[in-house]
């Protein structure tokens, strides 16, 4: 098990190095019935257009057009590994903020770290129109 948690943050800590882009993104804590803290995170999408090479008038218009974040990345010739890249970076970074504040428990940064790539998935192929 112990090898597993350090494969895991050496291969976490890889990405955030890989990515250099300017990143802004804020956790909020939301409480849940039972009193636990739920980790959420509100994009900044400033940087997002910045990697997709896009301002935000021509983001907006292929989200009209339907296109999820994942199809205008392959639109511009970005591939798909250096967006999720970017959200993984991203996502370390703020879970690693909750973690040094003690909002975030061991138990769930594993149980988020493992749900991530998933969640990654689903916001970045995302369909606009469904």
């Amino acid at each position: 098990m112990s090898v597993l948690k350090v494969t895991l943050k050496s291969v976490l800590l890889l990405f955030a190095i890989y990515l250099t882009l300017s990143q802004s993104v804020q956790g909020e804590e939301v409480h849940n019935q039972e009193g636990k803290v739920v980790y959420q995170v509100h994009y900044d999408y400033e940087p997002i257009y910045n990697l997709l090479k896009v301002n935000q008038k021509e983001y907006d218009q292929y989200w009209e057009e339907g296109l999820s974040i994942a199809e205008m990345a392959k639109e511009k010739g970005i591939p798909k590994r250096e967006l999720e890249s970017y959200f993984v970076s991203l996502h370390y970074k703020e879970m690693q903020k909750w973690r040094t504040k003690g909002s975030l428990s061991e138990d769930s940064y594993f149980d988020l770290v493992y749900r991530l790539k998933d969640e990654i998935e689903e916001f970045i192929d995302r369909n606009p129109n469904n």
